[in-house]
């Protein structure tokens, strides 16, 4: 009984000096040490597939959601986009601006003998406004419109009590060239001034001198295509940056779109 006894007490002392040790795996210490390397955990993302991003910060990180082919384009235009979704929108912008117009034995069957290059493409932005169109900086006596060349514009009235509609010295038919007369189309567009005083201003030759505000939709005439157009920027003496500029067919606006055409795989 005795040696039963001084064995389980020999037991007792070996694993309380192992549990005693700096370096095994049931010391407090050397638990505590290993934590400190482990990686923070990551929260599951949400929504749509994202990929991780670095953010430079220790410890931080960020997201990027990836591009969904079949949702909408206007919603995820800076969306990261898969090897996959970019062939087929690299192929499609190559059928819509390079079409065959000659083939070997004038047999489309055949291989081509002439491409013709940039034709119509029916994958076009509904925004009809080219802001391309306004000039890199227009400046009066008393107005300055200056096009900042990433989608925006700013407009200043220089001169307190001064003239507040700030010339773009263009048409509406330059600045939207595919408006169709006797058809009605809706103007939209974001700013920095009061939305209620910043408007789209026809001054010239037309009968009547006419104001199209953001949200406004207005059956497009001849002579509105030939009118001269202004922006406001909240009345004189004020200044605004106005961007995300559109119009667009119907009497309901639309996510805003970048004019031009859009490559993007069948179904978008």
């Amino acid at each position: 009984m005795r040696k039963f006894l001084l064995s389980i007490i020999c037991v007792f002392a070996v694993f309380s000096a192992f549990g005693a040790g700096e370096n095994v795996p049931t010391s407090k210490s050397y638990i505590d040490s290993v934590l400190v390397d482990k990686q923070d955990t990551i929260e599951r993302t949400t929504g749509n597939n994202q990929a991780l991003t670095n953010t430079g910060t220790a410890g931080g990180y960020g997201t990027k959601d990836i591009y969904d082919s079949a949702a909408s384009y206007a919603e995820q235009t800076d969306a990261l986009i898969d090897a996959a979704t970019m062939n087929a929108a690299v192929q499609n912008a190559i059928n819509a601006e390079f079409v065959c117009i000659s083939w070997v034995d004038d047999d489309p069957s055949k291989d081509c003998l002439l491409m013709e290059i940039r034709s119509a493409t029916e994958r076009r932005s509904p925004n009809l406004f080219d802001i391309s169109k306004i000039p890199a900086q227009v400046t009066t006596v008393n107005t300055e419109i200056i096009n900042n060349g990433d989608g925006s514009i700013f407009v200043a009235s220089l001169v307190e009590g001064g003239n507040s509609a700030i010339a773009t010295r263009k048409t509406l038919k330059e600045l939207a060239p595919d408006l169709v007369p006797n058809k009605t189309y809706i103007l939209s567009f974001n700013t920095t001034g009061k939305m209620s005083d910043t408007l789209f201003h026809c001054y010239g030759h037309t009968n009547d001198n006419w104001r199209w505000a953001s949200g406004q939709s207005k059956n497009i005439t001849e002579n509105m295509l030939d009118c001269m157009m202004f922006f406001y920027a909240s009345g004189s003496n004020t200044s605004a940056n106005i961007s995300n500029i559109q119009i667009t067919e119907g009497t309901t606006v639309q996510p805003y779109q970048p004019y031009g055409n859009i490559y993007l795989p069948a179904g978008n």
